[in-house]
């Protein structure tokens, strides 16, 4: 019968891997499962080899360049794993029956460019909700209703990755001043025709979705994961 790990020994090998500077828990386990795996590998061939052994000839066939590969190897397939439900949540409004929010809002911001006698002036002013939402969603709604704190001290890959989200919806508040500072030499005066309309409301509509996908669907899976498999870590 095969030798397997321990408890004690996986403890070892999560002690390891914050000596190795690995803290996100998340991360830690499944590096740990690779680590046991290779040592268990190591003793169908040689039984009688240590556990601290077998973790030597691990690291040093690995070494320390293959070990940071591995982690953000790791971090890679965690974003990929919530870009890719970014993705098909975005789609999901290019059809049936969500299609319909997508061109209810195509319609409106259309409405508006054809109302307004200044474009350009419409699209900053437009910004000023948006600015204004990121504070709300920054300090008030992302503490009380997304954010996940957890306990014991543990740090977690996809909690920091959550906290970005957080970050990214404060860059919005400078959006009334970047704007006008990006469009500045842009010729605004010629938004005014219908092709134009078309396409900025179409943009705009775009970027709606795409916003709505990352700083609140995106939150709600990610938050879903955490208390899927860490929950006991939740405070």
């Amino acid at each position: 019968m095969s030798r397997k790990l321990t408890e004690e020994q996986v403890r070892k090998l999560f002690a390891f891997c914050e000596s190795k500077d690995v803290y996100d828990y998340d991360l830690q386990i499944e590096i740990v499962d690779h680590l046991a795996s290779a040592i268990e590998e190591q003793w169908k061939h040689d039984p009688g080899i240590t556990f601290g052994w077998a973790l030597k000839n691990i690291y040093l066939k690995f070494g320390w360049h293959d070990f940071r590969k591995l982690e953000r190897q790791l971090e890679r397939q965690l974003k990929r794993k919530f870009r890719r439900m970014l993705w098909q949540n975005f789609i999901e409004y290019f059809r049936f029956p969500k299609i319909a929010i997508t061109v209810l809002l195509f319609i409106m911001l259309f409405s508006l460019l054809q109302i307004a006698d200044n474009n350009s002036l419409l699209i900053i002013l437009l910004t000023v909700p948006l600015s204004l939402a990121s504070i709300y969603y920054n300090f008030v709604l992302f503490p009380k209703k997304i954010e996940i704190k957890s306990i014991r001290e543990k740090s977690f890959l996809i909690l920091r990755y959550l906290e970005s989200i957080n970050n990214q919806a404060g860059k919005l508040t400078f959006l009334p001043i970047t704007v006008p500072l990006i469009t500045m030499g842009w010729h605004l005066k010629y938004t005014n025709t219908l092709y134009l309309e078309v396409l900025i409301a179409a943009v705009l509509s775009l970027f709606a979705v795409l916003m709505y996908g990352y700083f609140f669907f995106l939150p709600k899976k990610i938050k879903e994961h955490f208390m899927l498999n860490y929950s006991e870590f939740a405070q």
